[in-house]
């Protein structure tokens, strides 16, 4: 079923077209009227007083380009994201080390910055407000690029004070902490301090408070305006994928309570979000049997814990990233996880971003599927990772160019303009009845995309079968909203050959009697 918003072939022409008309309509309103903040509302983001739907990207990277003078590359990134519809684009607001040569470092030691970085970051900042683009900026890294915790913590015990005695080993210090995408940091950084001590240590969190204070008051040179009373930015995160070795959660979330509130003692104009993964010390939300036994993604593993750091009342939305390759449970998955997320968050009546999402192949099969999810399951927004621009090579795989990459930029483009629609309309289209529809592609070598229609919230059940009806996955096994699905099934380790795939309606709880059932076959072909 089409969308009734119908967006054009992504081209060159077409997103020059399209940047010079919202630029020409940015400078009128702003005349007439001043933009507004993004709010929240329960479990809803607003602007302008109306529900606010977005899918955008993740450009880390820009604060290093317009550092380095390449302000080529920040005004193409908004130009694109502007041509994509994208409406929400996130960036390190962050780069701490001592190296004084670096042009991009802010930060060279605690309370001491570097000026020409904070310039850069106002260019950035000022090419948002021309595209109308709002940013999501995160304060600090949980890894070590860009300087990190762990900076802060070096800085901590160079200080020579209070702690005496040795509290790691060597074999402490030789440890890592491993994410997705080469993501790593070291868990003991010397003898006495570790990673964890930036959430606890009274000396470095007054050093990580007088960075946000500086951030949040800082003047932009080129706008005139207060960070903290821009409207272009969409919100502070209070980390990039916090983690932690404390199982229970409590160290992070602690932490997480006093800088979001000192966070709002300052700016009461912004939305805060953690910046986290989405795991968790609780397991009730989740779809267990979707994760393909990865009990360490909500045992307590990570130390870090979405339901207890979700609850805190100064932060605004609950986030989640989504990494299934380096998380060993495959792209359908996804689903669920935004799904059990969506739903842990409404229950804390908190709004949900998505706010990293990649995997490196079949990107434009994928995102359209996680996206549709996110779109009628009602997550606020999501932000892949990355749009790359100018000379950022790729160097984790999940990075896409626009136009060069032309499935996957026409398939985002289309789906953010569904999310426009949404914030427009309020609503979605809906299915007029019950149907399973024919997968694509069909015959398939890895992976086909299973749609059918719902017109209304229904348990369904969708499952494929061999010919001789053995089991081979059930894909979905819940209560699912309305509008046309679209689920991933993939075929890795399984022979050639016909198989079936069935959907079940049996109404709002799996006891009620059965009313629709419909099967249809597949051709897998290696």
């Amino acid at each position: 079923m089409k969308s009734a918003l119908q967006i054009p072939p992504f081209s060159p022409r077409v997103w020059r077209d399209y940047y010079f008309v919202a630029l020409l309509w940015l400078s009128l309103t702003t005349c007439w009227s001043q933009p507004h903040f993004v709010t929240r509302s329960a479990d809803t983001l607003k602007l302008a007083g109306k529900p606010f739907y977005f899918l955008g990207a993740n450009a880390y990277y820009l604060l290093e380009q317009s550092a380095r003078g390449d302000t080529s590359t920040v005004k193409a990134l908004f130009e694109t994201a502007g041509a994509l519809r994208f409406s929400v684009v996130r960036l390190w607001g962050f780069f701490d080390s001592p190296d004084s040569t670096n042009p991009a470092v802010v930060q060279y030691r605690p309370g001491v910055f570097n000026e020409h970085a904070l310039r850069a970051l106002d260019y950035i900042i000022y090419q948002a407000r021309l595209h109308g683009v709002r940013l999501l900026i995160p304060f600090v890294n949980s890894w070590d690029d860009y300087g990190g915790m762990n900076q802060y913590v070096r800085w901590r015990s160079q200080t020579g004070d209070e702690i005496v005695s040795p509290r790691f080993s060597i074999k402490d210090m030789q440890r890592t902490i491993n994410g997705a995408g080469n993501r790593s940091y070291q868990y003991a950084v010397t003898s006495r301090f570790a990673h964890d001590d930036f959430y606890s240590d009274a000396i470095i969190k007054g050093w990580y408070k007088n960075y946000i204070s500086t951030i949040l008051n800082r003047v932009n040179t080129i706008t005139g305006t207060r960070y903290k009373d821009e409207p272009f930015i969409f919100g502070w995160e209070l980390a990039n994928e916090p983690r932690s070795s404390e199982r229970s959660g409590r160290l992070v979330y602690d932490w997480v309570r006093e800088m979001s509130s000192f966070i709002k003692s300052i700016d009461a104009n912004h939305l805060v979000g953690t910046g986290e993964e989405g795991f968790d010390t609780f397991s009730g939300w989740y779809s267990h049997a979707s994760y393909n036994n990865q009990q360490w993604l909500f045992d307590g593993s990570e130390g870090v814990s979405f339901s207890l750091n979700s609850s805190v009342e100064t932060i605004d939305f609950s986030g989640c990233h989504l990494y299934p390759e380096g998380w060993n449970i495959s792209n359908n998955a996804g689903n669920a996880w935004i799904r059990d997320h969506i739903r842990a968050a409404r229950s804390m009546r908190k709004p949900l971003i998505l706010g990293e999402f990649g995997v490196r192949e079949q990107k434009s099969a994928v995102y359209e599927s996680w996206s549709n999810t996110a779109l009628l399951d009602g997550a606020a927004g999501l932000l892949v990772w990355q749009l790359l621009e100018g000379n950022r090579t790729d160097n984790e795989g999940f990075g896409f160019r626009c136009p060069d990459d032309q499935p996957v930029c026409s398939q985002l483009q289309n789906m953010a303009g569904r999310f426009r629609h949404k914030s427009e309309l309020g609503i979605l289209p809906q299915a007029s009845g019950f149907s399973l529809l024919p997968n694509y592609p069909n015959p398939f070598n890895e992976m086909t995309t299973i749609s059918y229609l719902l017109p209304l919230e229904t348990h369904i059940n969708l499952t494929v079968y061999s010919l001789t009806g053995q089991r081979v996955i059930t894909l979905v096994d819940g209560v699912q909203g309305t509008g046309e699905r679209k689920e991933l099934f993939e075929a890795k380790g399984m022979s050639s050959g016909a198989y079936f795939y069935r959907l079940t309606v049996t109404g709002i709880a799996p006891s009620l009697q059965r009313y629709y059932i419909e099967t249809r076959k597949l051709l897998l072909l290696r």
